[in-house]
């Protein structure tokens, strides 16, 4: 039995039912974030692929990285973001992205692609994988203010821009309003049950992520998953092992800027509580903006301008780029200090 948690006069006791629901619901958030909104793998929670791969892998993830920073440190920027860039280097040894993307590369060096790993492992991840999704299952419970500041004040610009980088990849309108409407029930579904059956509003989501007993047997299982999958997608794609050095290095400094910033996430004070806090009609409303905002862009792009697709992602690429760059030296920069 898990240890008894007092969170604002309410109290949860073992894990139970709503923790395993939970751990389901922030697996789903994360892939929802990372693989919908951008129209990289449509029908995620409807497909064998998505159930058996995407799914756990995001979920995996999540847990463990999560499970680390709030046990081990407190969930502030800094923390979740260099645990976030150790969630995107998966896109190194599983998919081979870094390396050798399934799209021309503009700029390598020593092997590696350099706005691969600024757009996908510095800022698509560390955000869209893991920062957004547990800044909302924190809205959904402890109500603790991890989302960043201009998510929070500005949420349906938010689900109107998403909705735009879903279109800048989208195949057709159809498989836009399909994807983003199918994906965005579930979610609600999920969300509902949460909040409905789980009375999930009560929790402090600290109390609902692994212990530190709970993540050893889930770290080997995402240990599994690197062996499993690096060895069947894409081996060709590995390079040798001069292109791969630069990545060992990332992941060492990674892991030595969040051993830092961990140890010194401690001794600050509690992360602020926010007074946003998510019912169920404001997921609504917003998936219907995202959804609405997905399918006219995409009608736009495939019936007047094709080449707008490529702009959007041009321009993606563009600001993630920066923001990448920008939040790595602002964590670097305060993990080194004293």
């Amino acid at each position: 039995m898990r240890p008894i948690n007092t969170y604002m006069g309410h109290t949860t006791g073992g894990l139970g039912m709503q923790g395993y629901f939970f751990w389901f619901l922030l697996a789903s958030l994360s892939v929802f974030f990372a693989e919908v909104t951008v129209a990289s793998y449509l029908y995620p929670y409807f497909t064998p692929w998505g159930i058996i791969s995407l799914l756990p892998l995001y979920g995996l993830h999540t847990l463990v990285l999560a499970g680390i920073v709030y046990h081990f440190g407190k969930p502030r920027f800094e923390t979740l973001y260099l645990a976030g860039i150790l969630f995107g280097l998966y896109e190194a040894y599983i998919t081979k992205v870094v390396w050798n993307p399934e799209w021309d590369s503009v700029l390598k060096i020593g092997g590696v692609g350099i706005f691969e790993v600024l757009v996908v492992v510095l800022f698509w991840h560390p955000f869209m994988s893991f920062i957004i999704p547990l800044g909302v299952a924190e809205l959904l419970t402890s109500g603790r203010r991890i989302l960043p500041g201009i998510v929070l004040r500005h949420p349906y610009l938010t689900a109107t821009l998403l909705g735009i980088v879903e279109s800048s990849n989208a195949p057709s309108p159809l498989h836009s309003f399909l994807s983003t409407f199918s994906s965005s029930a579930f979610l609600i579904l999920l969300v509902h049950i949460w909040l409905g059956r789980f009375k999930g509003g009560r929790y402090d989501m600290e109390g609902l992520l692994p212990t530190s007993k709970e993540l050893k047997p889930l770290f080997l299982a995402l240990l599994a998953y690197y062996i499993i999958f690096g060895s069947l997608l894409r081996r060709e794609a590995l390079p040798g092992l001069s292109a791969q050095a630069p990545i060992w290095l990332l992941y060492a400094a990674t892991f030595f800027l969040l051993y830092r910033a961990l140890k010194k996430s401690r001794e600050h004070g509690e992360v602020g509580l926010t007074e946003c806090r998510l019912e169920l009609r404001r997921p609504c409303r917003l998936a219907g903006v995202f959804v609405i905002s997905a399918t006219i862009f995409t009608s736009i792009k495939t019936l007047a301008l094709p080449e707008l697709g490529v702009a959007l992602i041009m321009a993606l690429w563009a600001f993630a780029s920066v923001v990448a760059v920008v939040s790595l030296v602002k964590s670097a920069r305060w993990a080194l200090t004293q």
